[in-house]
């Protein structure tokens, strides 16, 4: 009988691999195809079985716990798509073209203005959470007679506390988790992410960096966890649009422009805003493009 010694190094790499497949994570996948629930499938290599763990509905967060290298599998307009686990990812996007861990993939939203018409192309993998939250606030109208009610000239607009009083007040505690943000990816006018006020704090209230914002400022988006871009307006409507939005100031206390918590309340749309600040801007509604519509470059 001939013994075949296996070198050391080979073995060691062979058993840390074996280590590294077996590894347990916890992930989460987020569904953003806007028509329909897509079902998650557990695959079983050896069977080939396939096994219904859940059904994640449009913008929504599933979390299954799971090991590195296993497969999971869905169905995207009838094509089979295979999900594979690795040690560096916590959450995958899926249900939007090239979203197989592609960085370009993107989805467009048109939203109408005071001041005109903005298109926006939402980037779900640069922030797949807050990307998914602002779909999902579109998709029920959240952004309709919306006030844009901290306008800082050559900072930013923070908006997201909506006219709808039911809207307002039901997603104010509703948080979502902090994205992982990627590197090297600077803010430039244009660019829109989350207002927060600690870690894993974003609700709806959300800001797009005016233009003119100077260098340094820029450098230090993106500083808080929680700022984390999901995408951006074009280039021409943050001069011909986001420009124009009319700018009471920083809210209290760097300034005498409106109080979000004031807008909060009940009566904040139809007194307080009417009354105190008759030249707000505001957004008249948002809407979802097709995924076809052409993305117009940084």
């Amino acid at each position: 009988m001939t013994i075949t010694m296996v070198p050391l190094r080979l073995l060691l790499v062979s058993l840390l691999s074996m280590a590294i497949s077996a590894q347990p994570v916890s992930i989460s996948v987020i569904n953003f195809s806007p028509g329909a629930p897509i079902k998650l499938y557990w695959y079983n290599a050896k069977t080939e079985e396939e096994m219904l763990v859940d059904t994640i509905e449009p913008y929504q967060e599933a979390q299954q716990d799971t090991h590195v290298d296993h497969t999971f599998v869905y169905y995207l307009q009838g094509e089979r798509e295979v999900l594979t686990i690795s040690a560096d990812t916590q959450v995958y996007v899926i249900g939007v073209d090239s979203a197989d861990h592609d960085d370009d993939s993107s989805i467009p939203v048109e939203c109408s203005t005071t001041e005109g018409n903005l298109r926006i192309t939402v980037k779900p993998q640069w922030s797949p959470r807050g990307a998914a939250r602002f779909l999902d606030l579109v998709s029920i109208n959240f952004f309709k007679g919306c006030a844009l009610n901290r306008v800082v000239k050559k900072f930013l607009t923070q908006f997201g506390i909506s006219q709808n009083y039911d809207f307002r007040t039901n997603y104010r505690s509703a948080t979502i988790q902090d994205d992982v943000p990627i590197s090297n990816l600077a803010f430039q006018p244009g660019f829109m992410a989350y207002a927060g006020s600690g870690p894993n704090s974003r609700t709806t209230e959300m800001f797009v960096v005016m233009p003119g914002t100077t260098e340094h400022q820029l450098q230090h988006f993106g500083d808080n966890p929680w700022e984390t871009p999901f995408g951006y307006v074009h280039p021409g409507d943050v001069t011909a649009v986001v420009a124009e939005w009319y700018s009471y100031g920083d809210m209290p206390p760097w300034g005498k422009g409106p109080n979000p918590q004031l807008i909060y309340k009940e009566d904040g749309y139809d007194e307080y805003l009417a009354n105190d600040f008759p030249e707000m801007s505001y957004i008249h509604d948002c809407k979802i493009l097709d995924v076809d519509v052409e993305e117009e470059e940084l």
